[in-house]
């Protein structure tokens, strides 16, 4: 395994790939990138002493939302998933508990999309999956489980009509 400073200066390459092809992105902190200030709070460093995420990367243009906010774009829901309902189709969940559609990741080994009405409406809820290699060592802690990471594209055309997409790679 890299040092924190050696893993640092990797991610921080693939972050700046990131900010180039993307210059402009709403950014919905989870439980990854808000571990170092959650870190530095548990031994006792003072929030202050911290530099913030937005600067730390470098991502002027991009939007920083804090963790467990919804971004609400046209009346669709983007969360990053370790808030609200867990478990099995815990996006369906979501947006069946708060009736309106809704994307979420942070669930590693669930992606896809299932849709709910009533007598009046029509909502769905669907689960991207994660961006991770299985393989990496810094992956070794889901090597006891079953169900392994999927990798996919969710594309959302309206609050209505949306599409997953899974990768196999």
């Amino acid at each position: 395994m890299p040092s924190a400073e050696d893993e640092f200066a990797e991610a921080f390459k693939q972050v700046r790939k990131l900010h180039k092809a993307f210059p402009q992105v709403d950014y919905l902190k989870g439980n990854h990138s808000d571990l170092p200030s959650r870190k530095a709070k548990t031994i006792g460093i003072p929030e202050h002493l911290m530099k913030d995420f937005k600067s730390l990367w470098q991502l002027d243009g991009w939007t920083i939302h804090p963790r467990y906010h919804d971004l609400v774009i046209d009346d669709v829901i983007y969360r990053h998933g370790d808030k609200g309902k867990g478990g099995q189709q815990a996006a369906y969940k979501n947006a069946v508990a708060e009736f309106n559609s809704l994307v979420q990741g942070h669930l590693h080994a669930q992606a896809g999309l299932v849709y709910h009405a009533n007598q009046h409406d029509c909502v769905f809820g669907m689960q991207v999956g994660c961006g991770v290699e299985h393989d990496h060592p810094s992956m070794n802690y889901g090597r006891v489980y079953a169900a392994k990471p999927i990798v996919g594209c969710g594309v959302v055309y309206s609050s209505k009509v949306a599409f997953f997409e899974p990768m196999f790679l």
